[in-house]
């Protein structure tokens, strides 16, 4: 049986690493309970490390290292990106989310930590599976 993945946008990796943000609390609880496998993306992690403090960039790459972590890369996904920065411009949709629509689409997971909760309620994989969205 496969282990649990959950997706982990730019968002919650900012609440992981700054004990300051208000979804600090929120996200470790979740964290605490879920016992899978944490699936983001280079560009969440580029958009977290630039809103962090930049004193905790080192520490929130340093948690990417841990065994459950995945950073998957994005390599043939160009065309899929483009097509949801499209398709969402009203939002508008960042790069960083698509990453994450894209993430869902590639691994079949579907939970998502994250603190942009009315992007996430709207955006569908290209199956039409729906996200359920933490904390």
């Amino acid at each position: 049986m496969a282990r649990p993945e959950l997706l982990v946008d730019s968002g919650g990796l900012v609440a992981i690493a700054n004990a300051k943000d208000r979804f600090h609390r929120p996200v470790l609880s979740v964290l605490s309970e879920f016992f899978g496998d944490l699936i983001t993306t280079w560009p969440a992690v580029t958009e977290a490390c630039h809103i962090v403090p930049a004193h905790l960039n080192a520490t929130l790459v340093e948690k990417l290292c841990h065994p459950r972590w995945r950073v998957l890369g994005m390599d043939g996904s160009g065309p899929r990106i483009a097509e949801l920065l499209r398709k969402y411009a009203d939002r508008p949709m960042d790069l960083a989310d698509a990453s994450m629509v894209w993430a869902a689409e590639h691994t079949g997971a579907i939970q998502i930590l994250t603190a942009d909760q009315a992007d996430f309620e709207i955006y569908r994989t290209k199956t039409g599976k729906r996200f359920e969205v933490l904390p």
